[in-house]
């Protein structure tokens, strides 16, 4: 094999051909210059799109998106975030060159900027059929999920008689903030003060919310947006309430207007929640990025850092509520915030999942719900 019988190197063909050769008619791959054209294509992109690889050569790649992803910047959007962050994960439905559709699962790996012409590799898999098993797992899920009730009431009784207190306080910082005389120390003790009212009162919050939606649950009070909007308002307000407003942060969201229909407030809640836990478990100069795109009729929204970790054997207690996963130096909450995410996800029909490789190596929690909130039952019966 040399270099002119082939638009990859040797190096990178070599690596490509011996990993997939086993079962190159199970997977699709797409070789793609700095634009998205294809320069070369696997027997397995050929069995999958419905055409032979050389006849592939020369389209762009965007052409295997549906057009509604087309339209809203899909195919740009995967390239930027595969050039920012190495790689961009893609699960959604991807059409043939027939028109047909098919779930398709992979990633866009970007492979930097060396003298072959190469600069992605598009891969991925045709698994519609284990899609719509999930599909029907999620759904029988979903109708045995039930809610937990005591724990609720008894979370509702102490969120409340805590209030109290927490109001005398914050009115004699008032008062103390109002007062004229020495300022150095009485600045600091108020500085103090003031920080912790902010944390003892989201914490608070945090526990009405957790009471409410685990016991009689909450009506949604959907409204339309851009997920543009949503993903950068919220980066702002995580930024303020961590006081880290000069933190990089990447909003990566594609160009095309997505318009959802959610309830602001609370899928706010979930974005900026997880953005806080992002930067509480992030020491700099550690990055942080924000994703978000759609896939189907399904929103998806990342937050990826790389921060401290988790360990693998810990990620399924991560959204149990009072569940604290940290590592020694680490200001700890209530370990309901993660259980919040997870109750509104499941309250507009979405879900939530974590991952890590291991202490040290970040961690990346992926968010997903419908672009459109189907109706309450209460709703239908109006």
């Amino acid at each position: 094999m040399t270099k002119h019988a082939h638009p990859l190197d040797e190096l990178q063909a070599q690596e490509v051909l011996s990993r997939f050769a086993a079962r190159s008619l199970q997977h699709c791959i797409l070789a793609l210059d700095a634009g998205g054209t294809v320069i070369w294509a696997s027997p397995g992109a050929g069995e999958i799109l419905g055409a032979g690889a050389d006849a592939l050569v020369g389209l762009w790649f965007g052409q295997f998106f549906t057009p509604e992803d087309v339209a809203t910047g899909i195919p740009q959007h995967e390239l930027e975030v595969g050039l920012q962050t190495g790689s961009a994960t893609d699960d959604r439905w991807m059409t043939r060159l027939n028109g047909s559709r098919f779930w398709a699962s992979g990633l866009t790996v970007y492979l930097g900027a060396g003298e072959a012409p190469a600069r992605y590799l598009k891969i991925f898999r045709d698994l519609t059929e284990q899609h719509a098993q999930l599909e029907r797992t999620r759904a029988e899920a979903a109708a045995a999920a039930d809610r937990t009730e005591e724990m609720g009431v008894a979370i509702a009784m102490v969120a409340h008689e805590l209030r109290n207190p927490l109001a005398g306080i914050m009115v004699a910082s008032d008062l103390l903030e109002g007062t004229s005389g020495d300022a150095s120390a009485s600045s600091a003790a108020l500085k103090g003060l003031s920080d912790n009212l902010d944390l003892a009162t989201r914490l608070v919050d945090d526990l009405l919310d957790h009471s409410k939606v685990s016991t009689t649950g909450f009506q949604l009070d959907t409204s339309t947006c851009t997920l543009r909007h949503l993903l950068e308002s919220s980066a702002q307000i995580a930024l303020t309430q961590m006081r880290q407003l000069d933190r990089p942060l990447a909003v990566l969201v594609p160009a095309g207007d997505i318009c959802i229909q959610v309830d602001r407030m609370r899928m706010q809640q979930v974005v900026v929640n997880l953005l806080t836990n992002a930067l509480r478990y992030t020491p700099e100069p550690g990055r942080i990025w924000l994703t978000g795109t759609v896939e189907g009729s399904e929103v998806i929204v990342r937050v990826t850092d790389e921060g401290i970790g988790i360990e693998p054997t810990k990620l399924d207690d991560l959204f149990r509520s009072f569940t604290r996963v940290g590592v020694k130096g680490t200001r700890l909450g209530l370990g309901i915030g993660l259980a919040l995410v997870k109750k509104i996800l499941e309250q507009h029909g979405g879900s939530v999942q974590a991952r890590s490789k291991g202490l040290g190596k970040g961690s990346q929690f992926v968010a997903r719900f419908p672009t459109r909130v189907p109706p309450s039952p209460t709703e239908l019966a109006d």
